[in-house]
């Protein structure tokens, strides 16, 4: 680019570095790919900042480490709130052949004993929550929460690392194993046999998904069922505390969120810090708890998940049956490491995302308190409108700062990306197609793959459907569309809806009991709503990257999930 080019570019602003700039970031890399995934809503600018910088990172050391063959890592921007992914592609075959040779020795620990090892992880970043929850935030002094800044961030970089060491082995292997079964037997991910290969594991999120379905049953037990029926939930909270029972009741319950390893650290939203988490405003688990009451559901789950279990080993027996004897062993195990990726993929939310974003959130509220106590920001809730940069430079003397020149703009400026969607890719490539075939597939890689980008749908003009996405869970349902974009908004869902939603979090995983299916925008085949949709037998259809603009609330849809195919009837 000429120098005089180079003037006319815009310099970083909100993420700096990491900020999208069309003339800088194509010309390094030529395709960018929209994860909608963990970018819709919009996010904050300091959650921005911190995904595009930690997060990268974390796909880098992972693939480092992992010697993954194909791909070196991810590089993040941001545009108009959105994150933005391009992939290192490996593309010199000598390499990819030394890199496969790593890869193998890298992934035989996982494939040996998968559970140890992210046993491990999980009690290395507890004893890194419990060292940042040392601090008193409150009553921190300011240069405490200065140096609680950058703890917070060391805390982010480290948890990525682990978050992609477990991902990559277990999601890599789910791709490696598509690749030989397409090959040997012409069965793809989507297809019942190798899905029912996949399905039937348990996992924290369902433990923690029952808890709140037996503090529904105590609640009954002990005659306050109305309490929960007639009260919405943060009315629920004052009600509670107005009987003897009530106080027993949510004293009992708070234990339980106080105590667990995972318990209240649970953010309400999945990717930002600008939601409560559940010890904050416990009305959010008490609404699961009130949803629970009303709807009289029982938690036949595990009875779900047993059956599924049993018809899982039924699903692998038969297959190994169809493996060449000398490769079943090889079959098996890659078959079993590929299972991890369900239940990690579910498990490791909490342990990773939910629970350090719910302790950034309390970090960083408390330096947005003390920062618009001396009116260097409007309110505690703009600090996410800083990045940690600015962070640094002003809590030490809150008071002789003024933010709120950046803040006003930034908060203005994410508004409006709420009306204004991004381009699911940006390149100079000549069409989507072209840079999904040589920016993406290219670099084998399963978590753009299978979760972020997904797989292009592919239509089928003989079945004249109206919409078309990949199959996360095969099956048929029809019924009433109930489009929800934010999680509030998940109390309008009645049982049999057809859910049609951006994306899918842990935080949704119990509406899956009461929908009739799942129509998402973005995601494949190893997204949470795929993978949640097969644990409960739920059709689910994903990455149609245009459900919730097409389908309206209240319309009949019919959802031919195998095929990817949905049909709006009226």
């Amino acid at each position: 680019m000429s120098e005089k080019k180079q003037q006319k570019v815009k310099i970083w602003d909100g993420t700096p570095g990491y900020d999208f700039i069309k003339e800088i970031d194509l010309a390094e890399m030529p395709s960018w790919f929209h994860d909608g995934t963990h970018s819709i809503p919009p996010v904050t600018t300091m959650f921005g900042y911190q995904w595009a910088r930690f997060c990268s990172h974390g796909l880098k050391f992972a693939c480092t480490e992992l010697s993954i063959p194909t791909c070196k890592g991810w590089e993040i921007r941001i545009l108009n709130s959105g994150i933005y992914c391009a992939l290192h592609v490996v593309r010199d075959q000598k390499e990819i052949a030394e890199r496969e040779v790593k890869f193998r020795q890298a992934l035989r620990p996982w494939i040996e004993d998968f559970d140890s090892l992210w046993a491990g992880y999980k009690q290395e970043l507890l004893s890194i929550y419990i060292k940042l929850l040392e601090l008193d935030v409150d009553n921190a002094t300011n240069l405490q929460l200065y140096y609680h800044n950058y703890d917070l961030m060391r805390a982010y970089m480290r948890m990525w690392e682990i978050h992609f060491m477990a991902m990559y082995s277990s999601f890599n292997t789910w791709l490696l194993l598509e690749t030989m079964t397409k090959e040997r037997f012409g069965i793809s991910d989507q297809d019942p046999e190798f899905q029912d290969m996949m399905r039937g594991f348990n996992n924290k999120v369902y433990q923690m998904d029952k808890k709140m379905w037996e503090f529904g049953q105590l609640a009954i037990e002990m005659n306050l069922e109305d309490v929960f029926k007639k009260n919405k939930p943060q009315s629920i909270l004052a009600k509670l505390q107005q009987s003897e029972k009530g106080k027993e009741w949510f004293k009992k319950f708070m234990d339980y969120m106080k105590t667990d390893d995972v318990g209240g650290w649970r953010m309400r939203r999945f990717t930002d810090l600008n939601e409560p988490y559940w010890l904050e405003d416990p009305a959010t688990p008490i609404g699961l708890v009130k949803d629970n009451i009303i709807r009289g559901i029982s938690y036949d789950l595990e009875a779900t998940r047993a059956e599924i279990a049993k018809k899982r080993e039924a699903a692998i027996a038969a297959f190994l049956s169809r493996a060449p004897q000398e490769e079943k062993d090889l079959f098996e195990g890659l078959i079993r490491l590929s299972g991890k990726a369900s239940s990690y993929s579910e498990e490791h939310d909490l342990y990773c995302e939910l629970f350090v974003h719910a302790l950034m959130r309390r970090g960083y509220l408390a330096m947005g308190r003390r920062l618009a106590e001396k009116g260097a920001i409007d309110t505690p809730d703009d600090i996410f409108m800083l990045n940690p940069d600015e962070i640094d430079r002003v809590i030490m003397v809150p008071e002789s700062h003024d933010m709120r020149w950046i803040t006003r703009r930034r908060k203005a400026a994410w508004k409006e990306a709420h009306k204004n969607p991004n381009s699911p890719v940006i390149t100079n490539r000549a069409s989507i197609e072209e840079a999904v075939r040589l920016d993406l597939l290219p670099s084998g890689d399963a978590i753009a793959l299978k979760i972020i980008v997904g797989e292009m749908p592919q239509p089928k003009p003989e079945l004249k459907a109206d919409l078309w996405g990949i199959c996360g869970c095969s099956g048929e349902a029809e019924g009433t569309a109930r489009v929800v974009i934010m999680y509030d908004d998940l109390k309008k869902v009645q049982p049999g809806d057809i859910l049609v939603c951006p994306n899918t979090n842990p935080t949704w995983t119990p509406v899956f009991g009461l929908v009739g299916g799942v129509i998402t925008d973005a995601g494949g085949t190893l997204c949470h709503a795929a993978i949640i949709g097969r644990e409960y037998g739920v059709p689910t259809i994903v990455n149609t990257q245009q459900g919730t603009s097409k389908i309206k609330t209240g319309q009949r849809v019919r959802m031919d999930a195998a095929n990817g195919a949905i049909y709006i009837l009226e």
